[in-house]
Formats: C-alpha cells, sequence, structure tokens
C-alpha cells in the first residue's frame, strides 16, 4: 500500500517539476529539485520489486547525493520568489553552494548503506547516520524564514505552509518513514504555487 502511495507521490512531484518548467523564475530550478524529489519518491517506491541487492543500493546512494546537492536550492528559489536585488540573490546562491558542499561532506564520506523495511517498503538508509543533517535543516529555515517574509508582504502563504508541512512531515517520518517524502511533495508544491502567483 505505501509502496504505491510512494509511486503516486513520484507522479505528482514530476507533474509539478512540469509545471514549474513553464512557470516564471526560478520555475526552472524549481522544477530541477522537484525532478530530484521524484526520483526519491521513486526509489523507495520501487524497493518492493526490486529487494535487496546492488540496484537498490545503487539508486539509493543517487537518493543521498542528490538530497545532500540539489535541496540548497530552495535558498536562491526562494531569493529570487522575494524579487531579492542581484547581490541577495547572488548570496543565496553562494549560501546554497557552501550548505551543498557541507551536506555532501557530512553525508557521502563513508556512506554505509543497510536495508530497511517498513511495512510493505524497502529503502536502504545510512547505518550510521550522522546526527541531525544540519545543512538540510538550515537550508529548510531559510526556506520558513523566506515564506513568513513572503506571506506578509504580499499575502502568497504557499511558501511558508509548504516548509511547515515538511518540518511537520519531517519529524514524523521518524516513526513513518514516507511521511518525509510526503512532506517533500507538500513543500514542493508550495514552491511551485508560489511561482505560479508571480504571473
Amino acid at each position: 500500500m505505501f509502496s504505491s502511495a510512494l509511486a503516486v507521490v513520484a507522479a505528482l512531484e514530476l507533474a509539478l517539476a512540469a509545471v514549474a518548467l513553464r512557470g516564471p523564475c526560478p520555475g526552472r530550478w524549481v522544477a530541477l529539485l522537484g525532478c530530484a524529489l521524484a526520483y526519491d519518491s521513486a526509489v523507495v517506491a520501487a524497493g518492493t520489486v526490486l529487494g535487496h541487492g546492488p540496484p537498490l543500493e545503487t539508486l539509493s546512494t543517487g537518493r543521498y547525493l542528490l538530497h545532500a546537492v540539489l535541496t540548497p536550492l530552495v535558498v536562491p528559489c526562494a531569493a529570487m520568489l522575494l524579487s531579492s536585488g542581484r547581490v541577495v540573490v547572488a548570496g543565496a546562491w553562494g549560501t546554497a553552494g557552501a550548505l551543498a558542499v557541507a551536506g555532501a561532506w557530512a553525508t557521502l564520506p563513508g556512506l554505509g548503506l543497510e536495508p530497511r523495511h517498513w511495512a510493505d517498503t524497502v529503502r536502504y538508509a545510512d547505518a550510521e547516520p550522522g546526527g541531525v543533517p544540519v545543512a538540510a535543516v538550515a537550508a529548510m529555515l531559510l526556506l520558513l524564514v523566506a515564506g513568513a517574509v513572503l506571506w506578509r508582504r504580499r499575502r502568497v502563504p504557499w511558501l511558508a505552509l509548504g516548509a511547515v508541512a515538511l518540518f511537520v512531515a519531517s519529524a514524523a517520518a521518524v516513526v513513518v518513514p514516507p511521511l518525509g517524502n510526503a512532506g517533500e511533495a507538500l513543500m514542493l508544491a508550495g514552491l511551485v504555487r508560489s511561482v505560479l502567483a508571480q504571473e
């Protein structure tokens, strides 16, 4: 049941990415993030079919890589949604780059994956996680702050609501792992809706 639900989440994330790609700036960057999130959900959805083994483990390594490198895209996307000046947007890109390097450095060296089961899902997860993913949390906090500013300035609540949904779902994912993917989809929906609000 949950594997099928994750497949639906992956399809919805791809659809949101396609919508973002046709939207105004920063639509193409949101679309890239959406494709990465769809990949993540699709790999977990496919775990039941693929089972344990090198194919699923290799695909799961890609999940960690994409999360580390592309999650910080939310920072410049938020800056562009706020119509910040060139200096601020450039700073946001610099921050995103630093967070991507920090996230990759904290996650990828020595990454040891082991199979995990939950309900009908099979996924590979880090055997020895290094604690709180500081870079990802920092990116999400910046997204939440930008969402609150966008809500106050322009009465566009979607960015803030998506960030809140992600935080709540991420906390619940400790008990119900697929909720993490659902929270990412809601965050993506908030981003896409905020992009479209500029039209």
